[in-house]
């Protein structure tokens, strides 16, 4: 019997449609798709094919949009999203009043430091700037610093500077503390060493007004610090967990060293969920061994320090392994008074 050419192009086409369907099937993952907005220092850590692996074991595919900590709570279209990560309690408090959450979680913290040059560390212990700790690593006296960019001290200015003699202000790199948990910590620690008062806010504007072009989310001016070394800047501040990163992974530009500030404080990077798919992602993060342990890997501090002190071991800064415990750390700032500065920071710096 001859079949009708019709009949054998349908055959073709259910033939077809069954194959792309079995296709779809067979290549899809079948996870829970999970959107959360996180602090760009995080962006690696969600990034990697084991965290990945780690979630989707759970049935779950997260998928992240890195932006500035505090910049969430102002120009991120929150309802998009089933969670928000930002770098610290202070950042999370504002996410939470853009948008009510279900849960909160503090899977991990990371220490403020400044990623630098050995060169440049010893330079500034020359000057009585930076001293090492009876551990071995280095520590940088922030009333000292504060007082060079005071006195708009310039690094070739610096006697006997043969590391770094350009022509530029002796500044930190950071920043702007309006969109970055990173620089607002950084500012607040400045306005407490200054002592407080309208003069010593304006004497914290400047530090930032000084730098010119600002950067929205701590990510970026230390991939700078990677690609370009010197030739970007001699001292920018990171979280601890960014340089131990870039240093397991080998991306550290040579002579990199890592200089903690006296006092610093560490910021306690908070999961706020939306709701049930964001909280998960936020009580695996606590809880699940592979994920915690990955975190330490990734150069966070999380709540087991059997975790994470053999990964500091590992990451030499200066000739020393970086410190299981700082001796200067002092509590995170009050919400009111470094919203407070904040909005003097941002009426100055964006006018």
């Amino acid at each position: 019997m001859r079949r009708r050419p019709w009949t054998i192009l349908v055959t073709a086409v259910v033939l077809a449609a069954i194959g792309a369907g079995l296709g779809w099937y067979l290549g899809a993952d079948h996870l829970d798709p999970v959107r959360g907005v996180v602090g760009s220092e995080k962006a690696p850590f969600f990034a990697d094919r084991r965290v990945q692996e780690a979630f989707a074991r759970h049935g779950l595919r997260v998928e992240t949009d890195p932006r500035g900590s505090r910049e969430m709570a102002t120009t991120v279209p929150l309802g998009r999203y089933d969670f928000a990560f930002p770098g610290s309690e202070q950042a999370a408090d504002r996410v939470r009043q853009a948008r009510p959450a279900t849960g909160s979680y503090a899977p991990f913290r990371s220490p403020l430091a400044v990623a630098t040059f050995t060169p440049v560390a010893d330079l500034l212990a020359a000057q009585g700037v930076a001293r090492r700790a009876p551990e071995g690593h280095w520590v940088l006296d922030l009333t000292k610093l504060l007082e060079l960019a005071h006195q708009d001290k310039r690094w070739d200015q610096l006697p006997g500077n043969v590391a770094y003699p350009a022509r530029r202000d002796i500044l930190l790199t950071t920043t702007h503390p309006g969109d970055s948990n990173s620089a607002a910590v950084y500012a607040w620690l400045a306005l407490m060493r200054l002592g407080g008062g309208a003069g010593a806010v304006e004497q914290v504007v400047k530090l930032f007004a000084d730098q010119g072009g600002l950067e929205r989310s701590t990510e970026d001016p230390f991939e700078k610090y990677l690609a370009q070394g010197l030739n970007y800047a001699p001292l920018v501040l990171a979280y601890e967990a960014q340089y131990v990163d870039a240093a397991l992974s080998g991306t550290l530009p040579l002579g990199a060293t890592l200089v903690y500030l006296s006092p610093t404080t560490s910021s306690t990077h908070t999961v706020v969920a939306f709701d049930g798919r964001g909280g998960e992602v936020g009580r695996l993060l606590t809880t699940d061994p592979e994920l915690v342990r990955l975190a330490a890997e990734h150069g966070f501090r999380t709540a087991d320090e059997s975790v994470f002190a053999p990964v500091l071991a590992r990451v030499p800064a200066g000739g020393a392994a970086l410190p299981t415990h700082l001796t200067d750390l002092v509590d995170s700032p009050d919400p009111g008074v470094v919203e407070s500065l904040l909005t003097t920071l941002n009426q100055r710096l964006r006018s």
